[in-house]
């Protein structure tokens, strides 16, 4: 019998929920009609995509008509950016964010300050986490939107969403958040987070890879920044991905139903962090352990190369990544460790831990065991000091 492989990299992506599976299929083989066109079979797929977009709407307390279905997280945040600075209305210049970002938020912002947007980064402290001072002084008469994550993919940090965006509004400022690592894992309702726009991906919460999501608040304006026909009310052209969408929201239903799913996981996770903590020396947690995702543990190990870790790992069915999968093959440090100030020993030697519904409770002391062993053996053959 084959080893049985322990996924702990749900940051990165999910396994579609089988019954997200079986909902998508009837829709892909039975609904396949373009919802807009006008015969019965078009139809047929426009009250299908209308259900679930109320549906995906109702789970983060939203209206239908302020949902806008995209093909990615990323491309819901480069919408987030670039349709609001280009919008009709746009009356500021000016683009705030932070160093920690997704990267679908600091190479936008990047972009931008390159076509002559103004653009801040914020920095943050050694636990990922921003001062909400700092923010308030960075605020312009010239800005036009400020776009800080729920929370931080790579180490967990919350930040204070709703309190920034309340800062923001008393300037006038929209804000967006990107709540991509978060939902499935804390709660999400764009009201008690008072944000404008909201980024969702639905692979991270067992739903379809290609399924992104879009909140935009009534009122506000929004700049396309796709050309083609009118779907999404003209904000997003491209005809509509109806099994995906489908899948979206049968993927937030099984939450909705299974709201000590994130308590079991982050049982998990604690003892993972316990056990590291109590059998290993030379290691740094990284993160906020106040107010963090329950599911996930940053770890720096001294005297050990990440990447070796890693691959050593995986020899033994462990599955887990050396930070953000979306930066998998690059040769640069994480960014995010990097603004945190994490030694040079630590950020080489970092791993990320994340737990979802693959996992059970014994994973937690079979991962611990295997790293200890792994740490130990690397460091025996590694010149560098723990």
């Amino acid at each position: 019998m084959s080893q049985r492989i322990i996924y702990c990299d749900h940051n990165s992506t999910t396994r579609t929920d089988p019954r997200v599976a079986e909902v998508m299929h009837q829709a892909a083989v039975e609904i396949f009609g373009n919802p807009s066109s006008g015969h019965r079979l078009g139809q047929q797929a426009r009250a299908l995509l209308d259900k679930s977009r109320s549906q995906i709407a109702a789970y983060i307390g939203a209206k239908p008509s302020e949902i806008i279905l995209t093909g990615t997280g990323s491309e819901s945040d480069n919408l987030a950016i670039f349709g609001s600075l280009n919008a009709p209305d746009a009356a500021g210049c000016h683009l705030l964010t932070v160093a920690t970002e997704h990267h679908a938020i600091t190479h936008s912002a990047d972009w931008a300050q390159r076509h002559g947007f103004e653009v801040t980064i914020l920095p943050v402290d050694s636990r990922g986490r921003i001062d909400p001072d700092d923010f308030a002084r960075a605020l312009k008469p010239t800005t036009r939107l400020a776009s800080v994550m729920l929370a931080n993919n790579e180490v967990g940090t919350i930040h204070p969403i709703a309190q920034l965006a309340t800062i923001a509004h008393e300037r006038g400022v929209l804000f967006h958040t990107d709540a991509v690592q978060a939902m499935g894992k804390i709660p999400v309702d764009v009201n008690d987070l008072k944000v404008d726009l909201l980024s969702l991906a639905a692979h991270k919460f067992y739903g379809p890879k290609g399924v992104g999501i879009l909140y935009v608040r009534s009122g506000t304006r929004l700049a396309s920044i796709i050309h083609g026909g009118g779907q999404e009310t003209g904000r997003r052209p491209g005809t509509e991905n109806i099994p995906g969408v489908v899948g979206t929201a049968e993927a937030m239903r099984i939450i909705a139903d299974d709201p000590q799913e994130a308590a079991r996981v982050g049982a998990m996770a604690k003892d993972l962090r316990y056990r590291l903590a109590h059998q290993l020396d030379g290691i740094e947690f990284f993160g906020d352990p106040e107010n963090c995702l329950p599911n996930t543990v940053g770890v720096g190990f001294g005297g050990v190369d990440g990447e070796s870790l890693a691959i050593a790992l995986d020899l033994k069915c462990i599955c887990v990544s050396t930070g953000s999968a979306c930066m998998t093959g690059a040769a640069k440090p994480s960014h995010v460790l990097q603004a945190m100030g994490v030694s040079e020993r630590f950020l080489r030697g970092s791993i990320r831990f994340s737990f979802g519904r693959e996992n059970v409770p014994a994973d937690a002391a079979a991962i611990a065991d295997t790293v200890i062993a792994e740490v130990q053996r690397l460091r025996k053959m590694s010149p560098v000091k723990v």
